[in-house]
């Protein structure tokens, strides 16, 4: 059974916005040493740098 209102629309360009937000974030603590990546000690560049950069390329 669907509501008898209307739902608002979904503002997908703050939703994006977030996220891109979350990316710079995530891009300034995880950064490359000769040891890995300086926040997760990952090989880099480490997964969460990579899905960031994806993200800012929405």
């Amino acid at each position: 059974m669907t509501s008898a209102t209307a739902s608002p629309r979904h503002n997908w360009e703050t939703d994006l916005e977030r996220y891109r937000n979350r990316a710079v974030s995530v891009l300034e603590a995880h950064l490359p040493a000769t040891a890995g990546c300086t926040e997760c000690g990952d090989p880099w560049p480490c997964a969460r740098a990579c899905t960031a950069e994806l993200v800012l390329e929405l």
